[in-house]
């Protein structure tokens, strides 16, 4: 099976980029899904970082990348330290050199809290609710505030 990869990137409370897609790899342990899926998020990150700087609005912080798995965050810092991750090829490295270049910073974020499962997951009908006026999404159908 593959893993579904998800990320928005929001500015203020307007998300304005998002992707949920299956992942083009079998993953051989939920680390690897995880790592394809940050790799792909921080690929966009460091596009909007760009993109933005073009248009003289440089962001000169970190740009925080939410990653709800703590050993893909300890694998993307310290690539050596884990035997287990040698399939993982160059994308380990990518992550590594651009967190140590200060653009994009890996941040841990609890499970139930990671907003994004509304793309990539089954939900609960309560979490999906919840989820959907988290970010102002309402249904044209149904009369209903936002």
């Amino acid at each position: 099976m593959r893993s579904t990869s998800g990320y928005y990137y929001s500015f203020s409370s307007t998300i304005f980029s998002w992707s949920s897609k299956k992942q083009e790899v079998i993953a051989q342990s939920t680390a690897e899904a995880k790592h394809v899926a940050v790799v792909a998020a921080v690929n966009q990150a460091l596009w909007i970082r760009k993109l933005m700087t073009n248009l003289q609005m440089e962001q000169k912080e970190s740009t925080q990348i939410l990653v709800d798995n703590q050993t893909t965050i300890s694998i993307a810092r310290n690539p050596v330290f884990h035997g287990k991750t040698k399939h993982f090829k160059l994308k380990l490295y990518f992550l590594l050199d651009v967190q140590r270049e200060g653009e994009i910073k890996l941040v841990y974020c609890k499970t139930e809290n990671q907003n994004i499962d509304i793309l990539t997951k089954t939900l609960s009908k309560a979490k999906y609710k919840f989820f959907k006026q988290m970010f102002g999404v309402c249904s044209s159908r149904v009369n209903e505030e936002c």
